[in-house]
């Protein structure tokens, strides 16, 4: 893999030991507005050897610019995203930025990721890893700022939703309206997020957990871990927030012809909410520019959260090593 351009080390450059390679830290936001609009805060992290290629890892809607939170699985020394060999970048989505009902779509967030590299003077990343929203986001960028990536590894992410999943999410959000208008806003998003886990994980995955002696006891189970992530998810995303990601996934859309930098498509045997066979068609539309890379699990569209082990092993060899021939 070709290196990218490094980065001017800020003030906070530090060499760790004379053995390790040297790192940087930057966690703060910059002033980014489209043309024509009042600027907003996007907030974003380096992290790094600022003498190595730089990687941005985004993920879903609820991953942020902490990579080595939300994926920590995959961020760390001899992992794929080894801060020692890499600088790895990555941001918080933006939302409604204060104006509820004001859209945000993937190509903005596309958008204001290129505002961060202009402002750290990233010419060009070696690599975007995108997962699920990440992946919708890594593909937009990808087709309007690809002359400044590499490579992108798109996980679990098509180039558009399908009405089906549309249907799934316009539910959700009319649920978060209802705890709006009802002053339950903390209850609609845990009841929200309950409801996409159940497109997140197979069916098959429920069934083989939960299935009890008898259905009161399945139901006990199901109810009781639905509650629990629901709440656990209340507790760090408010609705506002959550309606404008939704109403972004479905608005998504990308021309895959304007996307000419080399792709690589991981799609999940198990994922039902971007299915093999989209990613699949994607493949094939953007052509021998695209590899696929087919995987097995039981999680679903969860399975690069849940199998370190698979997803280390292909994007350390992606990262580090494959090119295209």
């Amino acid at each position: 893999m070709n290196q990218a351009v490094a980065f001017r080390p800020p003030e906070t450059f530090n060499p760790v030991s004379a053995t390790t390679p040297a790192s940087v830290l930057m966690d703060e936001s910059m002033a980014w507005s489209m043309p024509g609009q009042a600027p907003i805060q996007v907030r974003f992290r380096l992290h790094g050897n600022p003498h190595g290629p730089v990687v941005i890892a985004l993920g879903g809607i609820s991953a942020n610019r902490q990579v080595q939170c939300w994926w920590r699985a995959l961020y760390g020394c001899g992992l794929a995203l080894d801060p020692g060999r890499c600088s790895v970048l990555g941001i918080d989505w933006l939302d409604h930025c204060g104006n509820p009902g004001q859209g945000i779509t993937t190509t903005v967030q596309a958008h204001a990721l290129a505002g961060v590299l202009d402002y750290l003077d990233i010419d060009r990343a070696s690599a975007l890893v995108g997962a699920s929203y990440g992946a919708m986001v890594g593909l937009a960028f990808a087709a309007h700022h690809g002359h400044r990536l590499e490579r992108l590894i798109a996980i679990s992410g098509a180039d558009r939703a399908r009405p089906s999943i549309m249907a799934i999410r316009h539910v959700q959000r009319e649920i978060l309206r209802l705890g709006h208008d009802s002053g339950q806003t903390s209850r609609a998003v845990a009841l929200a997020r309950a409801l996409a886990m159940t497109t997140y994980r197979p069916a098959s995955l429920f069934d083989e957990r939960f299935g009890g002696t008898s259905a009161d006891q399945s139901l006990a189970s199901t109810r009781a871990y639905l509650d629990h992530v629901g709440k656990c998810f209340s507790d760090n995303f408010d609705a506002d927030r959550y309606l404008s990601l939704s109403e972004s996934l479905d608005s998504h859309q990308v021309d895959v012809d304007r996307i000419t930098c080399p792709v690589d498509l991981v799609s999940v045997d198990s994922d039902h909410l971007v299915t093999p066979a989209e990613m699949a068609a994607l493949a094939a539309r953007l052509g021998q520019r695209c590899r696929l890379h087919p995987l097995e699990s039981v999680y679903g569209h969860d399975a690069f959260l849940k199998e370190p082990e698979v997803f280390n092993a292909l994007l350390g060899r992606l990262l580090t090593g494959e090119v295209y021939s």
